[in-house]
């Protein structure tokens, strides 16, 4: 199995605003984000939550998910990832790190990431597009205690270059691999693009 792991206990302090409750469409980032990680072929869903905790769980009503409270999400990302690294499944094979900033990414893109996980079996496979390297990530389960023991100063980076060797990149065509949404001008553009693609 494949545990889903979406970051969502962020203060979003550049946005100016609770990124996690923002309208895209007719829904909020998060609600689009635990969407879109449920027409995958995860396992399980993991809602890391900090930062408003109950108003996230509040949006996402009834939907099939777990959910994991960080209460050190202040100190950054890396302890939202360990927070939902501990609370997967113990029979999870592989963990798919999704950022909350990234609700444009469509289903098919996730598709591609597991589905080379799963021909190739690699330790962490990473989209890239145009050479560089996006979000959302694969981690191989056999990562589980070093993950939890990264330094949350530096992040997952020390493990992704600890194996970088056995790292698989998937190339794919749409640039959501890339762009996250930290500024109101962020998410403008998104908008923006989303109002084109329609």
């Amino acid at each position: 199995m494949i545990s889903a792991i979406l970051l969502a206990a962020g203060e979003s302090r550049r946005m100016g605003d609770f990124k996690q409750l923002l309208p895209i469409g007719n829904k909020t980032f998060v609600e689009q984000c635990v969407d879109t990680l449920l027409e995958t072929p995860v396992s399980e869903v993991i809602v890391v939550t900090g930062h408003r905790e109950s108003d996230v769980r509040r949006v996402l009503g009834n939907r099939n998910v777990k959910y994991a409270h960080n209460p050190d999400y202040r100190l950054g990302m890396a302890t939202s990832i360990k927070c939902g690294v501990q609370a997967a499944s113990k029979d999870s094979r592989a963990f798919l790190i999704s950022l909350v900033d990234q609700p444009h990414i469509g289903a098919e893109v996730i598709r591609r990431i597991i589905d080379a996980y799963e021909r190739m079996t690699p330790k962490i496979v990473v989209p890239t597009k145009d050479g560089r390297n996006g979000h959302p990530i694969i981690l191989d389960g056999s990562l589980r205690e070093e993950i939890l023991q990264i330094d949350v100063e530096v992040g997952l980076r020390q493990v992704v270059n600890r194996h970088s060797d056995t790292v698989i990149k998937v190339e794919v065509t749409s640039r959501t691999v890339l762009e996250d949404c930290d500024l109101p001008e962020d998410y403008e553009r998104i908008i923006g693009d989303l109002q084109t693609d329609y």
